[in-house]
């Protein structure tokens, strides 16, 4: 009960600073595994994030709502008038899950993104109760508890095209690299013998050298 209730009014913390300054930190998780990984982080990097409908997202419900007499009318082409870009509250940060999920277990990043207008970040709710939802925003913004762990927001865009677009989100400020296994005392001998954890690390200094954005390993607390 504790653990919920200060998750929560972190949350709504988030969403006050938002409110009240109309700017906010949001961070993107990325795995680094190959050069492809590579050359999508530096075209996000010189570019802009990309932006996709929701049939693209991995949330098997993604998009469903319960018919009522006020969003009858919302049909799966309206919803898909819509792109959108998913991002993490800082909570989502010292999350394992998140970085086991999407940063490669680990051997990623998380880019941090400061948004001056927020006026098309929205924050995802999380409920079970599928019979509230009475506009295309709301059912954007709408996922199952299952997924409260991703401290979600989403930029959402009006954008009709039938391909995803690329956007200027907001001034990238800081790349954070995974440390899988750094602090074990035997973190060398792992290092030798992971291929994986070795790729990573090879690709983690290019890209260091090629961006000139503030970089930090990133320790959980």
């Amino acid at each position: 009960m504790g653990n919920s209730f200060n998750k929560k009014l972190q949350v709504n913390l988030q969403v006050d600073i938002l409110q009240k300054t109309n700017k906010m930190k949001l961070y993107k998780f990325r795995p680094l595994a190959d050069c492809n990984d590579l050359k999508r982080i530096e075209y996000i990097i010189n570019s802009g994030f990309y932006c996709c409908d929701f049939l693209n997202f991995n949330d098997m419900n993604e998009g469903v709502f319960s018919t009522n007499q006020k969003n009858k009318n919302i049909t799966l082409n309206q919803k898909l008038q819509y792109k959108i870009c998913s991002f993490s509250g800082k909570n989502a940060l010292n999350n394992q899950l998140m970085w086991g999920h999407y940063a490669n277990a680990g051997m990623g990043i998380v880019i941090e993104v400061e948004v001056n207008n927020c006026k098309n970040i929205k924050e995802v709710i999380y409920s079970d109760k599928y019979d509230a939802l009475n506009s295309i925003e709301e059912i954007l913004t709408h996922k199952t508890t299952e997924w409260e762990y991703e401290n979600e927001f989403r930029c959402i865009i009006k954008d009709s095209s039938a391909c995803g677009i690329t956007r200027k989100i907001g001034n990238i400020t800081k790349i954070y690299f995974g440390t899988p296994y750094k602090e074990l005392e035997n973190y060398d001998s792992i290092k030798e013998q992971h291929k994986k954890l070795k790729k990573y690390l090879d690709l983690k200094k290019k890209l260091k050298d090629i961006i000139k954005i503030d970089c930090k390993d990133f320790k959980f607390t």
